[in-house]
Order: C-alpha cells, then sequence, then structure tokens
C-alpha cells in the first residue's frame, strides 16, 4: 500500500487519506491505577499488635501467640521498647487494618485499645492512610478475639 509511494522517488505520489489516533498510556494508567491497587494490601495481615510506653515485650508476645492460635494474622515488632511513631510506621508500611495498643493501666484494667487504620486511594491513585484523631476504642482482653471477628477479620 505504502510501497509504492517510497519506491517513487523524487516523484510525486498519489494522495492516499489516512485516520491515526493515538492513546496517551500515562492516560490508561490514571484511569485503571485506583483499581488496581484497591485490588489487595501487600500482606495479608489484619492485625498489629504494639505498647505504648514501657516495652511490655512478653504481653505482646502472648497475645500475638494468642491470636495467631485463632487463626487471626497478626504481626509485631520484636523490639524490648519500641517507640510508638515506629510501631505505627511498620504498621502502615504493610497496611495493617486493625492496631492493638497494649498499655500498662489498660492491661491492669483487662483491656487494650484497638484502633481501625483505612486507607484512601486519592485523585492521583496513591494510597493515604486517613488522618484519624481517635485514640481507638477500648476493648475487653477477654472479648478481643469476636469484636476483631465482628469487624470483618478474617480467620485462617
Amino acid at each position: 500500500m505504502f510501497t509504492a509511494a517510497a519506491q517513487a522517488e523524487g516523484k510525486k505520489a498519489p494522495q492516499m487519506p489516512c485516520v491515526g489516533v493515538s492513546i496517551g498510556m500515562d492516560r490508561i494508567f490514571a484511569l485503571l491505577w485506583p483499581k488496581w491497587s484497591e485490588i489487595e494490601r501487600t500482606k495479608g495481615t489484619d492485625v498489629f499488635v504494639m505498647a505504648a510506653g514501657d516495652g511490655l515485650l512478653v504481653e505482646r508476645m502472648k497475645l500475638v501467640r494468642e491470636l495467631r492460635g485463632q487463626g487471626i494474622k497478626t504481626d509485631f515488632l520484636l523490639k524490648n521498647k519500641p517507640k510508638l511513631p515506629t510501631q505505627f510506621s511498620a504498621s502502615e508500611k504493610d497496611e495493617i487494618p486493625f492496631a492493638i495498643i497494649l498499655g500498662e493501666n489498660e492491661l491492669k484494667e483487662g483491656f487494650v485499645v484497638v484502633k481501625e487504620q483505612v486507607w484512601d486511594i486519592t485523585e492521583s491513585g496513591i494510597k493515604e492512610k486517613r488522618k484519624d484523631e481517635g485514640t481507638g476504642e477500648k476493648v475487653k482482653r477477654d472479648e478481643l478475639v469476636d469484636w476483631l471477628v465482628a469487624k470483618g477479620v478474617k480467620r485462617m
């Protein structure tokens, strides 16, 4: 079709009508990225156990063992006295939906604080943690597993 025009070498080729379409890949990705990023989190972990104040490493390990024994995917930082912002950063990196915060006073009273972490997808397709000024919800320690399952945490 176009070979005749290419071989003409200096001769005027006959007019040939053409139609072209161009689609930018950035437009396609801008439309599809939010749907792709909603599909799956980076890890399947549902609960991150952390401590406020003194490390409470033994208590964190006991709670993690109990939750894992109940089939709930749980993670924590294996450090003696991790700082709270460091623990939140670790849970946010893996987009873990529930943070259980252990405090000495709450443990004495038989409670733990559970903070639900939610992510939103921005217009540019980036996931950002929703700003939440709340301190979380106090849950009785012995009712924690049932509370998590009621909130949608799946057992393995």
